[in-house]
């Protein structure tokens, strides 16, 4: 409302304003100004303050008085009295315009635990980093330059702050990175059978793997978590061509694997409807795609088959014999152990505290994906990073 009114009472055309209009309200009743004033119990002091534009604060009350006997509805009363109001009093009422959006669609305390903000940043910084963050000319192409991109198609927007941060800033990611080649079905049909054996290689495997991908149009980025959501990985299409971001939701080593391929299934088989709705998201509810549960079996089949579990799982406890299992299956062993666990879940099991000692910490393999996201300047930055990690 106030945006409205400052926006009005800028390109108000005419130079009327309320001593004019006052003088001709007193001319057609035939009142004085001193009538006036005992009538509307207002003082001479204040009204002229009104009037001549010299007091500091507005008084809201004589003011509501004075746009009652003009017989001016309430905001047109304003967009008149704010034409000519000082600079600094215009000022404070932006400012509250932008506290007042920053506060909706931002989740101030948990970027400030992200490190995205500080307690401490002022309104301009904020604004500014908001700005530079995302490449905006301003705080509100937040949510109409992003919103058209991401939810025009399908109006669908999120009232989670956080998860519309992550979708928002995935997007523009994918968008600055810019994957030169031309993205080919059938070359990702030829790369898939020959990523799993790079899941041994628990130090560049991933990487190994993502920058393949980007050689034939798929672009993939690792992510850290961000608290508030559950998303496990995500499918976006940009400029046709389509875009994963895997994330550490878990920190687990199968995981980040289990969830690679499930994001491929979607490229390989869901491709034209995720185009309908720019982005799809793994962990979190998706009213617009309902292949979960085939993406599901395509992953847990193709790193290591139901037939294989069938055979390794009575020795599950021999450590020496599931090496050498997943050895010969070209798999990392803790994919074979978390196949294991969730299988057990699914009869009621709880098997998720077992075998610890054999999953691989991903703290050093996320400092090798990872251009953290939350910290730098701008999204132009990890970007640029990206690239050059991704090109070879």
């Amino acid at each position: 409302m106030i945006n409205d009114i400052l926006i009005k009472s800028f390109n108000l055309q005419n130079d009327i304003d309320l001593t004019e209009l006052l003088t001709r309200k007193l001319e057609s009743t035939g009142l004085s100004k001193t009538q006036f004033e005992k009538l509307g119990g207002i003082q001479r002091r204040s009204l002229d303050g009104i009037l001549n534009r010299t007091s500091k604060q507005t008084d809201i009350i004589n003011l509501l008085k004075l746009g009652e006997f003009l017989e001016l509805d309430f905001q047109d009363l304003l967009v008149i009295y704010f034409k000519y109001r000082p600079t600094e009093e215009i000022k404070e009422l932006q400012n509250s315009i932008e506290i007042t959006f920053l506060n909706k669609f931002f989740d101030l305390k948990t970027l400030t635990q992200l490190s995205f903000i500080n307690k401490d940043t002022s309104l301009e910084e904020l604004k500014s980093r908001v700005c530079n963050f995302f490449q905006l000319k301003n705080i509100y192409e937040y949510e109409k330059v992003l919103n058209e991109a991401l939810y025009s198609r399908t109006k669908k927007t999120f009232s989670d702050k956080m998860k519309d941060f992550w979708i928002k800033s995935s997007y523009k990611y994918f968008e600055l990175i810019n994957n030169p080649n031309d993205y080919s079905r059938n070359n990702l049909v030829k790369l898939i059978p020959k990523i799993k054996p790079y899941t041994i290689n628990v130090g560049n495997g991933l990487i190994i793997v993502f920058r393949a991908l980007y050689n034939v149009g798929v672009t993939v980025v690792f992510q850290p978590k961000v608290p508030k959501t559950q998303i496990r990985g995500a499918t976006f299409v940009i400029n046709n061509k389509p875009c994963i971001v895997i994330t550490d939701l878990n920190q687990n080593y199968a995981t980040i694997w289990f969830a690679l391929i499930h994001e491929l299934h979607h490229v390989l088989f869901d491709l034209e409807d995720i185009k309908e709705t720019t982005y799809h998201l793994t962990g979190e509810p998706d009213l617009f795609l309902l292949q979960e549960d085939k993406a599901n079996k395509f992953a847990a089949e193709y790193l290591i088959s139901e037939e294989k579990m069938r055979y390794i799982e009575p020795m599950i406890h021999n450590e020496l014999m599931v090496s050498r299992f997943a050895e010969k299956c070209q798999v990392h062993p803790s994919i074979i152990y978390a196949q294991f666990q969730f299988r057990q879940h699914k009869i009621g099991n709880n098997y998720w505290p077992a075998f610890k000692e054999v999953f691989p910490n991903i703290e050093n393999l996320k400092k090798n994906l990872n251009v953290s996201n939350w910290d730098i300047t701008s999204l132009d930055v990890a970007a640029n990073k990206i690239k050059q990690i991704l090109t070879v």
